[in-house]
Protein backbone atom coordinates (compact mmCIF):
# COMPACT_ATOMS: atom_id res chain seq x y z
CA UNK A 1 0.00 0.00 0.00
CA UNK A 2 1.55 3.21 -1.50
CA UNK A 3 0.14 6.34 0.30
CA UNK A 4 1.34 10.03 0.20
CA UNK A 5 0.35 13.67 1.76
CA UNK A 6 0.23 17.05 1.28
CA UNK A 7 -1.28 20.40 2.14
CA UNK A 8 -4.14 21.49 0.38
CA UNK A 9 -4.18 25.38 0.64
CA UNK A 10 -1.75 26.23 -2.02
CA UNK A 11 -3.37 29.90 -2.20
CA UNK A 12 -4.67 32.35 0.35
CA UNK A 13 -8.45 32.23 1.31
CA UNK A 14 -9.70 35.76 1.84
CA UNK A 15 -11.21 34.87 5.47
CA UNK A 16 -14.11 36.60 7.36
CA UNK A 17 -11.51 38.89 9.24
CA UNK A 18 -9.84 40.06 5.85
CA UNK A 19 -13.39 41.37 5.02
CA UNK A 20 -14.31 43.07 8.73
CA UNK A 21 -10.80 44.79 8.08
CA UNK A 22 -11.55 45.98 4.62
CA UNK A 23 -15.00 47.35 5.98
CA UNK A 24 -13.66 48.07 9.44
CA UNK A 25 -16.65 46.74 11.49
CA UNK A 26 -16.51 43.54 13.61
CA UNK A 27 -16.28 39.97 12.81
CA UNK A 28 -19.51 39.04 14.02
CA UNK A 29 -21.46 41.73 12.34
CA UNK A 30 -19.66 40.14 9.09
CA UNK A 31 -20.74 36.96 9.98
CA UNK A 32 -24.27 37.85 10.87
CA UNK A 33 -24.44 39.58 7.52
CA UNK A 34 -22.89 36.50 5.59
CA UNK A 35 -25.86 34.46 6.61
CA UNK A 36 -28.80 36.80 6.21
CA UNK A 37 -29.17 37.99 9.74
CA UNK A 38 -32.01 40.37 10.66
CA UNK A 39 -29.63 41.90 13.25
CA UNK A 40 -27.49 43.38 10.43
CA UNK A 41 -29.00 46.69 8.69
CA UNK A 42 -29.66 46.28 4.95
CA UNK A 43 -27.37 48.87 4.22
CA UNK A 44 -24.26 46.64 6.22
CA UNK A 45 -25.47 43.48 4.62
CA UNK A 46 -25.43 44.89 0.98
CA UNK A 47 -21.46 46.10 2.20
CA UNK A 48 -20.29 43.03 2.73
CA UNK A 49 -22.33 40.96 0.31
CA UNK A 50 -20.55 43.65 -2.38
CA UNK A 51 -17.05 43.42 -0.65
CA UNK A 52 -17.16 39.10 -0.47
CA UNK A 53 -18.26 39.55 -3.97
CA UNK A 54 -15.21 41.40 -4.92
CA UNK A 55 -12.54 39.77 -3.25
CA UNK A 56 -14.15 35.93 -3.95
CA UNK A 57 -14.79 35.38 -0.54
CA UNK A 58 -16.03 31.39 -0.12
CA UNK A 59 -17.62 29.89 3.04
CA UNK A 60 -15.10 27.68 4.81
CA UNK A 61 -16.70 24.45 6.09
CA UNK A 62 -14.90 24.71 9.35
CA UNK A 63 -16.27 28.05 10.00
CA UNK A 64 -19.80 27.19 8.73
CA UNK A 65 -19.98 24.25 10.87
CA UNK A 66 -19.49 26.25 14.17
CA UNK A 67 -22.50 28.16 13.27
CA UNK A 68 -24.79 25.22 12.10
CA UNK A 69 -23.45 22.22 14.01
CA UNK A 70 -23.26 18.69 12.93
CA UNK A 71 -25.29 16.73 10.81
CA UNK A 72 -24.00 13.61 11.10
CA UNK A 73 -24.41 12.38 7.51
CA UNK A 74 -22.12 11.72 5.29
CA UNK A 75 -22.57 11.52 0.93
CA UNK A 76 -21.95 8.44 -0.98
CA UNK A 77 -21.98 9.75 -4.19
CA UNK A 78 -21.69 7.06 -7.14
CA UNK A 79 -20.88 8.50 -10.55
CA UNK A 80 -20.27 7.33 -14.05
CA UNK A 81 -22.13 7.07 -17.14
CA UNK A 82 -24.64 9.22 -18.56
CA UNK A 83 -28.83 9.57 -17.38
CA UNK A 84 -29.88 7.34 -20.27
CA UNK A 85 -26.96 4.63 -19.42
CA UNK A 86 -24.87 4.09 -16.34
CA UNK A 87 -22.72 1.74 -15.96
CA UNK A 88 -23.17 1.05 -12.28
CA UNK A 89 -25.98 -0.63 -13.21
CA UNK A 90 -23.83 -3.59 -14.76
CA UNK A 91 -24.69 -6.63 -12.33
CA UNK A 92 -20.70 -6.89 -13.11
CA UNK A 93 -20.63 -3.33 -11.46
CA UNK A 94 -22.53 -4.02 -8.15
CA UNK A 95 -20.91 -7.35 -7.79
CA UNK A 96 -17.55 -5.54 -7.47
CA UNK A 97 -18.93 -2.10 -5.76
CA UNK A 98 -20.69 -3.74 -2.93
CA UNK A 99 -17.81 -4.31 -0.63
CA UNK A 100 -17.01 -0.73 -0.94
CA UNK A 101 -20.46 0.04 0.13
CA UNK A 102 -20.72 -2.66 2.75
CA UNK A 103 -17.61 -1.10 4.22
CA UNK A 104 -18.15 2.86 4.34
CA UNK A 105 -21.64 2.01 5.85
CA UNK A 106 -19.66 -0.04 8.85
CA UNK A 107 -16.64 2.60 9.45
CA UNK A 108 -19.20 5.09 9.27
CA UNK A 109 -21.41 3.59 11.61
CA UNK A 110 -18.79 3.08 14.28
CA UNK A 111 -18.56 6.55 14.63
CA UNK A 112 -22.17 7.46 14.85
CA UNK A 113 -22.82 8.31 11.11
CA UNK A 114 -24.89 7.56 8.54
CA UNK A 115 -24.63 8.50 4.75
CA UNK A 116 -26.69 9.48 1.65
CA UNK A 117 -26.14 7.25 -1.24
CA UNK A 118 -27.16 8.48 -4.95
CA UNK A 119 -26.04 7.38 -7.71
CA UNK A 120 -25.67 10.42 -10.57
CA UNK A 121 -24.48 10.63 -14.70
CA UNK A 122 -21.96 12.63 -15.76
CA UNK A 123 -24.09 15.23 -17.06
CA UNK A 124 -25.98 15.35 -14.22
CA UNK A 125 -22.53 16.50 -12.10
CA UNK A 126 -20.99 18.55 -15.22
CA UNK A 127 -23.93 20.51 -16.38
CA UNK A 128 -26.18 20.18 -13.81
CA UNK A 129 -23.73 20.65 -10.90
CA UNK A 130 -25.58 17.90 -8.65
CA UNK A 131 -22.24 17.49 -6.70
CA UNK A 132 -21.25 21.12 -6.02
CA UNK A 133 -25.36 22.21 -5.17
CA UNK A 134 -24.90 19.52 -2.47
CA UNK A 135 -22.05 20.84 -0.82
CA UNK A 136 -22.72 24.09 -1.01
CA UNK A 137 -25.97 23.48 0.61
CA UNK A 138 -23.97 22.38 3.73
CA UNK A 139 -26.40 19.52 4.99
CA UNK A 140 -23.40 16.86 4.62
CA UNK A 141 -20.66 16.75 7.07
CA UNK A 142 -18.44 14.92 3.95
CA UNK A 143 -18.60 13.01 1.04
CA UNK A 144 -17.29 10.45 -0.67
CA UNK A 145 -16.89 10.10 -4.67
CA UNK A 146 -16.71 6.66 -6.36
CA UNK A 147 -15.83 7.37 -9.89
CA UNK A 148 -14.66 5.41 -12.46
CA UNK A 149 -15.19 7.82 -15.62
CA UNK A 150 -12.23 9.46 -17.56
CA UNK A 151 -13.15 13.13 -17.56
CA UNK A 152 -12.17 16.62 -16.28
CA UNK A 153 -13.17 16.79 -12.81
CA UNK A 154 -12.62 20.25 -12.40
CA UNK A 155 -16.14 20.80 -11.38
CA UNK A 156 -14.73 19.43 -7.83
CA UNK A 157 -12.77 22.80 -7.91
CA UNK A 158 -15.48 23.60 -4.94
CA UNK A 159 -13.89 21.18 -2.78
CA UNK A 160 -10.72 22.77 -2.25
CA UNK A 161 -12.50 26.64 -2.23
CA UNK A 162 -15.01 25.30 0.75
CA UNK A 163 -12.66 23.28 2.27
CA UNK A 164 -14.78 20.73 2.56
CA UNK A 165 -14.26 17.34 3.88
CA UNK A 166 -14.19 15.07 0.78
CA UNK A 167 -12.60 12.07 -1.13
CA UNK A 168 -12.53 10.17 -3.84
CA UNK A 169 -12.60 6.61 -4.05
CA UNK A 170 -11.72 4.44 -7.17
CA UNK A 171 -9.14 7.11 -8.72
CA UNK A 172 -7.25 10.55 -8.10
CA UNK A 173 -9.34 13.45 -9.65
CA UNK A 174 -6.54 16.11 -7.83
CA UNK A 175 -3.49 16.37 -6.56
CA UNK A 176 -5.64 18.41 -4.40
CA UNK A 177 -8.53 16.46 -3.32
CA UNK A 178 -8.17 13.30 -1.00
CA UNK A 179 -8.37 10.22 -2.72
CA UNK A 180 -7.97 5.75 -2.37
CA UNK A 181 -7.53 3.81 -5.24
CA UNK A 182 -6.30 0.68 -6.10
CA UNK A 183 -3.23 0.43 -8.66
CA UNK A 184 -4.86 -1.06 -11.61
CA UNK A 185 -1.84 -0.76 -13.98
CA UNK A 186 0.30 -2.83 -11.34
CA UNK A 187 -2.59 -5.87 -10.93
CA UNK A 188 -2.32 -5.54 -15.23
CA UNK A 189 0.94 -6.26 -15.43
CA UNK A 190 1.32 -8.58 -12.59
CA UNK A 191 -1.29 -10.60 -14.79
CA UNK A 192 0.86 -9.98 -17.92
CA UNK A 193 4.04 -11.26 -15.77
CA UNK A 194 2.68 -14.33 -14.95
CA UNK A 195 1.52 -15.22 -18.70
CA UNK A 196 5.32 -14.38 -19.54
CA UNK A 197 6.65 -16.70 -17.14
CA UNK A 198 4.51 -19.18 -18.41
CA UNK A 199 6.12 -18.83 -21.69
CA UNK A 200 2.91 -16.75 -23.66
CA UNK A 201 4.43 -14.50 -26.09
CA UNK A 202 1.40 -13.89 -27.97
CA UNK A 203 -0.78 -12.21 -25.31
CA UNK A 204 -4.23 -10.58 -26.12
CA UNK A 205 -6.31 -8.00 -23.98
CA UNK A 206 -9.55 -7.43 -23.69
CA UNK A 207 -10.32 -3.84 -22.37
CA UNK A 208 -12.76 -2.16 -20.53
CA UNK A 209 -14.72 0.84 -22.37
CA UNK A 210 -12.14 3.44 -23.74
CA UNK A 211 -13.22 6.27 -21.90
CA UNK A 212 -13.00 4.48 -18.49
CA UNK A 213 -10.58 5.32 -15.72
CA UNK A 214 -10.08 1.27 -14.52
CA UNK A 215 -9.87 0.42 -17.70
CA UNK A 216 -7.61 3.23 -18.68
CA UNK A 217 -5.36 2.26 -15.95
CA UNK A 218 -5.23 -1.60 -16.48
CA UNK A 219 -4.22 -0.77 -20.53
CA UNK A 220 -1.37 1.29 -19.41
CA UNK A 221 -0.31 -2.39 -17.21
CA UNK A 222 -0.18 -4.28 -19.87
CA UNK A 223 1.31 -2.03 -22.32
CA UNK A 224 4.23 -1.51 -20.14
CA UNK A 225 4.75 -5.55 -19.69
CA UNK A 226 4.30 -6.25 -22.91
CA UNK A 227 7.12 -3.55 -23.73
CA UNK A 228 9.38 -4.30 -21.10
CA UNK A 229 9.26 -7.72 -22.05
CA UNK A 230 10.77 -6.93 -25.41
CA UNK A 231 7.39 -7.76 -27.01
CA UNK A 232 6.15 -5.76 -30.56
CA UNK A 233 3.12 -3.85 -29.27
CA UNK A 234 0.33 -5.17 -31.61
CA UNK A 235 -3.24 -2.88 -31.57
CA UNK A 236 -4.60 -5.78 -33.19
CA UNK A 237 -4.59 -7.92 -29.90
CA UNK A 238 -6.42 -5.20 -28.17
CA UNK A 239 -10.25 -5.51 -27.70
CA UNK A 240 -12.39 -3.07 -26.19
CA UNK A 241 -15.32 -4.39 -24.60
CA UNK A 242 -18.08 -2.87 -22.11
CA UNK A 243 -17.55 -4.85 -19.00
CA UNK A 244 -20.16 -7.25 -19.54
CA UNK A 245 -20.19 -10.92 -20.12
CA UNK A 246 -21.30 -10.64 -24.08
CA UNK A 247 -18.33 -8.20 -25.29
CA UNK A 248 -15.84 -11.06 -23.92
CA UNK A 249 -17.53 -13.67 -26.19
CA UNK A 250 -17.28 -11.26 -29.08
CA UNK A 251 -13.57 -10.18 -28.20
CA UNK A 252 -12.48 -13.51 -27.92
CA UNK A 253 -14.22 -14.19 -31.41
CA UNK A 254 -12.47 -11.53 -32.96
CA UNK A 255 -8.60 -12.56 -31.70
CA UNK A 256 -9.85 -15.97 -32.98
CA UNK A 257 -10.31 -14.34 -36.64
CA UNK A 258 -5.84 -13.18 -36.36
CA UNK A 259 -3.35 -14.71 -38.48
CA UNK A 260 -1.32 -15.16 -35.26
CA UNK A 261 -3.90 -16.39 -32.80
CA UNK A 262 -2.98 -15.49 -28.77
CA UNK A 263 -1.92 -18.29 -26.66
CA UNK A 264 -3.08 -15.67 -23.72
CA UNK A 265 -6.08 -13.63 -23.43
CA UNK A 266 -6.10 -11.32 -19.79
CA UNK A 267 -9.51 -9.90 -19.52
CA UNK A 268 -10.24 -6.53 -17.89
CA UNK A 269 -12.83 -7.91 -15.95
CA UNK A 270 -14.29 -11.49 -14.61
CA UNK A 271 -17.64 -11.37 -16.74
CA UNK A 272 -15.93 -10.40 -19.65
CA UNK A 273 -13.62 -13.13 -19.55
CA UNK A 274 -16.10 -15.92 -18.46
CA UNK A 275 -17.49 -14.60 -21.56
CA UNK A 276 -14.23 -15.67 -23.50
CA UNK A 277 -14.36 -18.58 -21.82
CA UNK A 278 -17.97 -19.83 -22.88
CA UNK A 279 -16.86 -18.52 -26.71
CA UNK A 280 -13.07 -20.27 -26.43
CA UNK A 281 -15.16 -23.56 -25.91
CA UNK A 282 -18.12 -23.37 -28.53
CA UNK A 283 -15.03 -22.76 -30.69
CA UNK A 284 -13.61 -26.37 -29.71
CA UNK A 285 -10.56 -25.19 -27.89
CA UNK A 286 -9.89 -25.70 -24.33
CA UNK A 287 -8.95 -23.34 -21.41
CA UNK A 288 -6.03 -23.62 -20.69
CA UNK A 289 -4.44 -26.11 -22.81
CA UNK A 290 -4.91 -24.04 -26.07
CA UNK A 291 -5.63 -20.66 -24.59
CA UNK A 292 -5.20 -19.27 -21.24
CA UNK A 293 -7.31 -16.84 -19.41
CA UNK A 294 -6.80 -14.38 -16.85
CA UNK A 295 -9.81 -12.27 -15.37
CA UNK A 296 -10.03 -9.01 -13.18
CA UNK A 297 -11.84 -8.75 -9.56
CA UNK A 298 -12.24 -11.94 -7.96
CA UNK A 299 -15.65 -11.94 -8.22
CA UNK A 300 -17.55 -15.44 -6.91
CA UNK A 301 -17.98 -16.29 -10.02
CA UNK A 302 -13.65 -17.04 -11.19
CA UNK A 303 -14.64 -20.56 -8.49
CA UNK A 304 -18.08 -21.33 -10.34
CA UNK A 305 -16.71 -21.53 -13.76
CA UNK A 306 -15.02 -24.65 -14.74
CA UNK A 307 -12.16 -24.43 -14.87
CA UNK A 308 -11.74 -21.72 -11.87
CA UNK A 309 -10.88 -18.50 -13.10
CA UNK A 310 -7.07 -17.02 -12.44
CA UNK A 311 -7.56 -13.51 -11.58
CA UNK A 312 -6.62 -9.87 -10.13
CA UNK A 313 -8.04 -9.71 -6.33
CA UNK A 314 -8.62 -6.21 -4.94
CA UNK A 315 -8.63 -5.13 -1.69
CA UNK A 316 -12.12 -3.24 -2.70
CA UNK A 317 -13.54 -3.39 0.83
CA UNK A 318 -10.37 -2.21 2.29
CA UNK A 319 -10.82 1.30 -0.17
CA UNK A 320 -14.09 2.02 1.34
CA UNK A 321 -12.92 1.48 4.23
CA UNK A 322 -10.31 3.76 4.34
CA UNK A 323 -12.08 5.96 2.87
CA UNK A 324 -14.46 6.71 5.32
CA UNK A 325 -11.54 6.75 7.60
CA UNK A 326 -9.84 9.70 5.46
CA UNK A 327 -12.98 12.09 5.43
CA UNK A 328 -14.10 11.21 9.17
CA UNK A 329 -10.27 12.16 9.95
CA UNK A 330 -10.73 15.47 8.18
CA UNK A 331 -13.79 16.39 9.59
CA UNK A 332 -12.38 15.80 12.78
CA UNK A 333 -8.85 17.04 12.29
CA UNK A 334 -10.72 20.58 11.57
CA UNK A 335 -7.89 20.99 8.97
CA UNK A 336 -7.62 20.72 5.29
CA UNK A 337 -5.04 18.20 4.35
CA UNK A 338 -4.92 16.15 1.37
CA UNK A 339 -3.91 12.17 1.56
CA UNK A 340 -3.64 10.28 -1.56
CA UNK A 341 -3.33 6.12 -0.93
CA UNK A 342 -2.66 3.76 -3.95
CA UNK A 343 -3.69 -0.17 -2.79
CA UNK A 344 -2.00 -2.98 -4.63
CA UNK A 345 -3.75 -5.98 -5.67
CA UNK A 346 -3.02 -9.58 -5.90
CA UNK A 347 -2.86 -12.11 -8.32
CA UNK A 348 -4.68 -15.39 -7.82
CA UNK A 349 -3.67 -18.32 -9.98
CA UNK A 350 -6.16 -20.86 -10.12
CA UNK A 351 -6.42 -23.48 -13.28
CA UNK A 352 -7.22 -21.21 -16.45
CA UNK A 353 -3.51 -20.35 -17.03
CA UNK A 354 -1.28 -22.90 -18.07
CA UNK A 355 2.53 -23.00 -19.74
CA UNK A 356 2.12 -22.42 -23.61
CA UNK A 357 1.53 -25.81 -25.41
CA UNK A 358 3.18 -24.61 -28.87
Amino acid sequence: MAGNRSRGARKRHVTIEDLARHLNISKATVSLALNNSSLVADETRRRVTAAAEQFGYRPNYFGARLSRGKSDMIGLYILGGTEAQCNWMLPSSWMFYHPILKAVSEELSKHGYRFNLEVVSVEQAIKEGVISSVIQEGSLDGMLLVVQDDIDYSFLDIVEERQFPFVALNAKVSETISSVKIDNALGASTAVGHLLERGHRTIALLSGPEKDSNASDRLKGFRDAILEAGLEWNPSLVYYGDWKRESGWRGAEAFLQLEDRPTAIFCANDHMAIGAMQMLEQAGLKVPQDVSLIGFDDTELCQVVVPRLTTVRQPVGLMGELGAKAVLQQIDAESFEVTHINLEPELIVRESTAYVNR
